[in-house]
C-alpha cells in the first residue's frame, strides 16, 4: 500500500501472516514528530489495512507497535509501525523495541 503520506510493506521476517511495516513517507525519528495530518493518515492507513487483512484472514485482533528513535541512536533512524494480526491459536512474542497498542478488531 502506498499513499501520498504512508507506505506499507510486508515485514522481511514476519511474526504472523500479513505482518506489515507501516511508515510515514516523510523521514522522522518519532511518530509524534509527524504533523497532525500525517499522524491522521498513518491511523487511516492502519485502519484500512486492518479491514483488508480481516477480509482475508480469520483474525482475533491486531497489535500495533510504534518504533521510534532509540535513546542515543543514529539520527538516520526512520520511525515506523508494526501491524501484526492476532490469529486464534497462535502465540507471537512481540518485539521489545516497540510501544505496543492493542487495536482490537
Amino acid at each position: 500500500m502506498f499513499t501520498e503520506f504512508v507506505v506499507a510493506v510486508p515485514h522481511p521476517n514476519p511474526l504472523a501472516p500479513c505482518h506489515l511495516v507501516v511508515a510515514p513517507r516523510r523521514h522522522v525519528a518519532a511518530f509524534y514528530d509527524l504533523d497532525v495530518q500525517e499522524q491522521r493518515m498513518m491511523w487511516d492507513a492502519l485502519a484500512q489495512l486492518r479491514r483488508r487483512i480481516a477480509e482475508s484472514l480469520a483474525v482475533a485482533g491486531f497489535d500495533a507497535g510504534f518504533v521510534d528513535l532509540p535513546a542515543g541512536e543514529d539520527l538516520d533512524f526512520h520511525a515506523y509501525v508494526h501491524l501484526i494480526p492476532r490469529i486464534a491459536g497462535q502465540s507471537v512474542e512481540l518485539p521489545r523495541d516497540a510501544e505496543w497498542v492493542d487495536l482490537g478488531m
